[in-house]
């Protein structure tokens, strides 16, 4: 366990802490972050749409999904350009910049005239194009930072800053569009194809069997050696937004979803948080050892709404006995979940609702369109979990009891050793 434990603190962390610390990999992340409002308003019209089932005479909300959760893209690509800008301290052509990037994001769908006007397809401007918005956006904050020290006037000008700023801007606004129409116009590109299709190992990856269980492995083994989930959320929530916009245009056409690993795989095995650790904080409840009984009681009703970092960093991380369960629910879990969705017990998610705080097993059922099947399988994989961790919680508990025991005993003998030094230097007086 130690020799595990040093290899990866020798050569994982040290990538990990460099990819995390990365200019533009810190400027995504920032931006996916910003979005998560938006994703979460959309659980409304999710909840509604439960209840449009039983009352049709409702009001139809889904308005509200499609203009929140249905333009992430779109405010990803604004994002991207204007923390860059924000990061150069040159925060006065910082909307400028994600104005670009709109404009730029825009020219490169291929918008089609008809006689009617124009038509887009709207997916793209959701978690659809969310690759190709964090591209183009990427692209355009690369052309802003080059230019960001550049400017047309002297510090001495007598010119008001926002008229100098409105020239300083123009050159890398140009640079951008002109990028968007050559590729768009003149090599006749279509970038979100193309973008889509330099993605699909990942992505196709990232849907098998093999590429689900990696994901989950990775996650759960970095949380163990205290480096939180959220390391991977760049690219875990851009490929599960896409695969659960992908999967409602498959159900809205009549079709069946397909992406197993789309938003909301993880409630199925992240129950009680990350690592599963939900039946750890109903055992804590009953353990020999106080440390572990006042942990269970403080981290049970968070654990219920998954959140379980107190939990996590106060008896899971670098704690030897947990390494084994940790690493095979990292496997056992995603494999029953893919089995099951794939062959047909219970629905692929697709619908979005962002309230990941929610018991798991409601999360999976208003996800799958109210399949009260995916709730099945989420208590599956927590009593699969409570029997994986039971044993090795058990032998935790029992060397951390056996360690308060030995350590009260030492408090017992250095208390009687000080009370009879005591008592005797009075002896002696």
């Amino acid at each position: 366990m130690k020799k595990i434990q040093a290899w990866i603190e020798k050569y994982l962390v040290p990538i990990s802490n460099k990819i995390t610390s990365n200019y533009w990999f810190s400027i995504v992340a920032d931006a996916i972050l910003y979005i998560v409002p938006f994703s979460m308003v959309s659980a409304i019209p999710s909840l509604w749409s439960i209840l449009l089932k039983f009352f049709p005479e409702l009001p139809d909300l889904s308005p509200l999904s499609q203009y929140s959760f249905g333009l992430i893209g779109l405010f990803v690509v604004f994002i991207i350009p204007y923390n860059c800008l924000v990061k150069e301290e040159k925060k006065d052509r910082s909307l400028i910049a994600g104005f670009t990037g709109i404009g730029t994001f825009m020219l490169c769908m291929n918008i089609t005239k008809t006689d009617g006007g124009s038509l887009v397809d709207l997916g793209k401007f959701g978690a659809g194009g969310m690759f190709t918005a964090m591209f183009v956006g990427l692209i355009v904050a690369v052309i802003y930072r080059c230019l960001a020290r550049f400017s047309f006037f002297g510090e001495d000008s007598v010119l008001p800053d926002f008229v100098k700023n409105w020239f300083d801007n123009i050159i890398a606004i140009l640079l951008s569009l002109f990028a968007g129409y050559i590729v768009t116009f003149v090599l006749k590109v279509d970038v979100f194809t193309m973008v889509q299709f330099l993605m699909k190992p990942v992505t196709g990856f990232a849907q098998s069997l093999p590429g689900f269980i990696t994901i989950v492995c990775l996650q759960n083994i970095f949380y163990f050696f205290g480096i939180s989930g959220w390391v991977f959320t760049p690219v875990t929530r851009t490929i599960t937004q896409a695969a659960i916009a992908e999967n409602a245009a498959m159900m809205a056409a009549g079709k069946a979803a397909t992406n197993v690993y789309s938003f909301g795989a993880s409630r199925y095995y992240h129950i009680g948080g990350q690592g599963a650790t939900l039946p750890v904080a109903i055992m804590m409840l009953f353990a020999k050892s106080k440390r572990y009984r006042l942990l269970g009681k403080a981290t049970i009703i968070p654990s219920c709404f998954n959140i379980n970092e107190p939990l996590q960093y106060g008896a899971i991380v670098n704690n030897p006995f947990m390494f084994i369960p940790t690493v095979v629910l990292s496997i056992l879990l995603p494999a029953i979940t893919w089995l099951c969705l794939t062959y047909g017990f219970g629905t692929i998610h697709y619908v979005n609702f962002d309230m990941n705080f929610l018991p798991n097993p409601i999360c999976a059922f208003i996800m799958s369109g109210g399949d009260w099947r995916n709730a099945v399988i989420v208590l599956i994989n927590l009593a699969v979990a409570a029997v994986v961790w039971y044993p090795f919680f058990k032998a935790a508990d029992k060397d951390m009891a056996e360690k308060e025991i030995i350590k009260e005993k030492e408090k017992a003998a250095k208390k009687a050793a000080k009370l009879a030094a005591k008592q005797a230097k009075v002896t002696e007086e």
